[in-house]
């Protein structure tokens, strides 16, 4: 798809990799349409330019008012950027359900609804790029985060509902897996916090922009799916062949964090 012109509507926009996405497809020639829950940093990352609403997207009426304000300024979203996100760091057996809830209204009820809303005006079209911005534990799960993974496997699916629902519409959807991301996501958990020893897999990380690239890139070339960055398929294609060894190595590493090794 050809990003210039478009208009963008993206979520948690204010910071990390939805800030990113902000100055990634604005450098391409995209009208941006703005949310999170900050309007200060909002503001700072919009530029007096981009359209920004700011609230809290786990309520739906807040979800729809992004959705009519864009339609208001601009007359249709081209492009949905489901970036915003939550984690929560503690064990399934231990996590408050409440908590649980809010992750997941966040992860995978708000990204599925801001869905619906933008596919009448996709259909009419037969145009549109929806992006789920979901993680490589969505596809393996990582005991340090693992309602975390489930909400982002859930997340997965539903985008897989949607890209084969969606592909007579000429929608596609694209589905992105970022592995570590240096980003204030440890910093804005619902609950618990990273292993002691996770700090030195930072070396491992990419920047911001470098995943705000590959899902420009991505939505560019009609991707199916996005990895950031790409040696991550190893790590998942190892899970798949290999559950078994997989499950032992990463118990191993969560000790290993945990007594902060």
């Amino acid at each position: 798809m050809e990003i210039s012109g478009k208009v963008v509507l993206i979520t948690g926009a204010s910071e990390g990799v939805g800030a990113a996405c902000a100055e990634a497809f604005r450098r391409r020639g995209a009208r941006l349409s703005l949310a999170a829950r900050s309007a200060s940093r909002l503001e700072e990352v919009g530029r007096g330019e981009a359209l920004v609403t700011p609230g809290d997207l786990t309520e739906a009426d807040v979800r729809r008012r992004v959705v009519e304000r864009t339609l208001e300024r601009f007359g249709r979203v081209d492009i949905l950027i489901n970036n915003a996100g939550v984690g929560l760091y503690v064990a399934a057996s231990k996590a408050p359900l409440e908590a649980v809830r809010r992750m997941f209204e966040l992860n995978v009820f708000a990204a599925l609804e801001l869905a619906q809303l933008v596919l009448p005006g996709m259909k009419e079209r037969h145009s549109g790029a929806i992006v789920m911005v979901s993680s490589i534990a969505g596809r393996m799960t990582l005991p340090w985060l693992s309602l975390y993974s489930a909400s982002k496997a859930a997340l997965d699916s539903v985008a897989d509902a949607l890209r084969v629902e969606l592909k007579p519409d000429g929608i596609g959807v694209t589905t992105v897996a970022p592995g570590y991301v240096t980003t204030g996501f440890q910093s804005h958990v619902l609950g618990g916090r990273p292993p002691a020893g996770l700090a030195r897999y930072q070396r491992f990380a990419i920047s911001a922009g470098h995943c705000a690239e590959a899902i420009a890139r991505g939505v560019e070339r009609n991707a199916r799916t996005v990895m950031a960055p790409r040696s991550g398929w190893i790590a998942v294609l190892a899970a798949r062949l290999f559950p078994s060894f997989t499950d032992r190595q990463l118990a191993r590493i969560n000790r290993n964090l945990e007594q902060g090794e």
